[in-house]
């Protein structure tokens, strides 16, 4: 599969602007010097590196290459992942316990988690050797030349669709609306996209100020099943009439299960099946179990770095997430795997999608990004209590 070009808004000006500066300092050009560790190889897209010559010995043993790998994985004695999936404790110790291999977890979220593995591996320091985040966060590090190859055995068995240049989709994030059921009756939930421009939700919808995306794909949805531009037009402008916003998917369930807004617009399924389940009133199914309204389906990823600090154990913990094992624990941790065939995983039942094309946003993100930041001018912000 091709690689589109992506970005977003947020993560698409902590690349420009980390970019910036990082060429600056290396010209001299009056910001602080970023400079080297010693003996490091900063030049990040020679292809052949260390660990890129590691990853490629190993690709070429095929099935045998996750048992070629353990033994100088264990020397190198650990692993480090970068990743934005909350529950991700559980994933490193399934590791841990199947390798011997200590996994070293830095958890953010997406802005984060590609900033600090931009600024790492463009100065010559980089600290992970496995980075998982969105596929927004996936593709800016691969158009920084910053992801190493991988061609290991797990990655056959992978949906086609799930294979990018540089890096590969572990898991979904199913974007739907949700409720809390204290505060929406049953019955009276929104039941298609459209249904959130109804005056009766005035006030009580909530959006997230950076998914630009999300925008995308329900305009483009729409417009597919024949509404015309001015039409689409109108359903924003009431849909925007009736939101406020918020920034970050996990506070915006936090504020959704704690009764401080009542319609969640674009929610992760697993955020709010993971917090019903913990006992709050959240929903994105009606009383029948199946959703009405469809879903949208955006691939996070995982790929290994160009010059990752311990590249036997990164390539190993790559081979393993993407593996029936590994994808066992992500479903395990509270997420949707990409690969269909692991025992157990009910998460998307009762979940009607439409087939969309990333393509569709990352043709002109930059378009969406300005569009969708028009759309939400003037729309309260809100924040989330302290207590």
């Amino acid at each position: 599969m091709s690689r589109p070009t992506i970005s977003k808004p947020g993560l698409a000006a902590v690349l420009a602007a980390l970019t910036l500066s990082l060429s600056l300092a290396a010209c001299g050009g009056g910001a602080a010097d970023v400079g080297s560790a010693p003996g490091a190889d900063t030049n990040a897209s020679s292809g052949d590196s260390k660990a890129q010559q590691v990853y490629a010995d190993l690709d070429a043993k095929g099935a045998d290459g996750p048992e070629a790998a353990v033994a100088p994985a264990r020397d190198e004695g650990e692993v480090s992942w970068y990743t934005t999936i909350t529950g991700a404790d559980p994933v490193g110790k399934a590791f841990s316990d199947r390798y011997g291999i200590k996994v070293n977890i830095f958890r953010g979220n997406a802005e984060t988690v590609l900033q600090r593995a931009l600024q790492e591996g463009q100065a010559g320091r980089p600290g992970a050797d496995v980075v998982e985040g969105s596929f927004v966060t996936m593709e800016a590090l691969g158009r920084e030349r910053l992801l190493g190859d991988f061609r290991g055995p797990s990655l056959a068995d992978l949906p086609d669709n799930a294979r990018f240049d540089g890096w590969a989709a572990d898991r979904l994030n199913v974007l739907l609306p949700a409720w809390n059921t204290d505060l929406i009756r049953a019955g009276d939930e929104p039941r298609s996209w459209e249904d959130l421009a109804d005056p009766r939700y005035k006030g009580r919808i909530q959006l997230e100020i950076g998914d630009s995306d999300w925008f995308a794909y329900v305009t483009n949805y729409w417009l597919r099943e024949g509404k015309s531009q001015a039409e689409v037009d109108r359903l924003w402008q009431a849909i925007a009439a009736n939101a406020v916003t918020a920034k970050g998917h996990s506070t915006m369930v936090e504020m959704l299960a704690a009764g401080q807004t009542a319609i969640n617009a674009m929610a992760y399924s697993y955020d709010i099946r993971n917090t019903r389940d913990e006992g709050a009133p959240v929903a994105y199914t009606g009383a029948d179990g199946t959703t009405s309204t469809p879903g949208f389906a955006r691939p996070n990823g995982a790929g290994l770095t160009s010059e990752a600090p311990h590249p036997n154990a990164g390539w190993l913990f790559e081979n393993w997430l993407l593996s029936p094992e590994g994808q066992k624990a992500l479903l395990e941790a509270g997420v949707t795997p990409v690969r269909r065939d692991v025992p157990g995983d009910n998460t998307l039942d009762g979940v009607r999608f439409v087939t969309f094309d990333p393509a569709e946003y990352t043709q002109d993100a930059a378009g969406w990004d300005r569009r969708y930041d028009e759309l939400l001018r003037g729309v309260t912000a809100v924040k989330q209590d302290d207590n």
